[in-house]
């Protein structure tokens, strides 16, 4: 678990990042899948002042389930008994697919496992390398069509269904609206993006990044709604705020 200022728990593969769940969401962490009714397991986690912690509990005592950090492929896999074939069935594993491994498609790249090519700039921006984008290599990522102005006056541009970047250089608050959480970013040149921290109900409390945003990737059954900095040239209006839907 990276003890960070929106804390996620990440794969190493040596000495490099290889997977990272994505901050917690106040359901799951939004890498992941939305599964309230998950029937076998329910999660819960803390990160306060004094602990960082995760945790799941067996709904049905009478399964037995393990994880298993698996050094040949690179996985953690998640595993539950069968009685009936008496062997572990598979329940998931994450990296989910070549995709899913971090920093794949760069800087302000979105991963899209839909898509042709699977890496996708996000809207406002265009590949960096246009010939290592073309050949498959993604790994120097996106950069914007417009540069910011932040004097001049940024805006926001509203992203859906997205894992939230690589939450190293982030900041959370957890009774901020998400208004003032526009606010306080909007005042912050070095601010790139915010959310709210918990998606449950109507929402509450703060998360926003610093620098590139990097790990992202589209979900489609999960996600989050991410707002992202960019030109008010680039949004059409002159406008500091304003929501487009991507």
């Amino acid at each position: 678990m990276e003890l960070q200022g929106n804390p996620e728990w990440v794969l190493w593969k040596g000495s490099k990042k290889y997977f990272r769940s994505g901050p917690w969401n106040g359901i799951t962490f939004s890498g992941g899948r939305l599964s309230p009714d998950n029937p076998v397991y329910s999660d819960e986690f803390v990160s306060n002042e004094e602990e960082v912690y995760y945790m799941f509990s067996l709904k049905n005592k009478s399964v037995l389930s393990r994880i298993v950090l698996n050094q040949t492929d690179y996985t953690k896999q998640r595993y539950a008994w069968s009685e009936e074939t008496r062997t572990w069935k598979l329940w998931t594993h994450v990296p989910s697919d070549y995709f899913d491994k971090y920093g794949l498609c760069g800087a302000y790249g979105n991963g899209d496992s839909t898509q042709l090519p699977a890496c996708q700039c996000l809207k406002g921006f265009k590949p960096k390398s246009p010939d290592g984008w073309s050949s498959g290599d993604w790994s120097q990522g996106c950069v914007r069509n417009k540069p910011l102005n932040c004097q001049a006056g940024d805006g926001f541009i509203q992203f859906g269904r997205l894992k939230l970047p690589d939450a190293t250089h982030s900041w959370v608050n957890k009774t901020m609206s998400l208004k003032k959480c526009r606010d306080k970013c909007f005042k912050d040149c070095s601010c790139m993006a915010y959310t709210t921290l918990d998606i449950r109900g109507r929402g509450s409390g703060c998360a926003i990044w610093f620098g590139d945003l990097v790990d992202i990737r589209q979900s489609q059954s999960g996600g989050q709604d991410l707002f992202i900095r960019m030109s008010a040239s680039e949004l059409g209006m002159n406008i500091p705020f304003i929501h487009l839907s991507s």
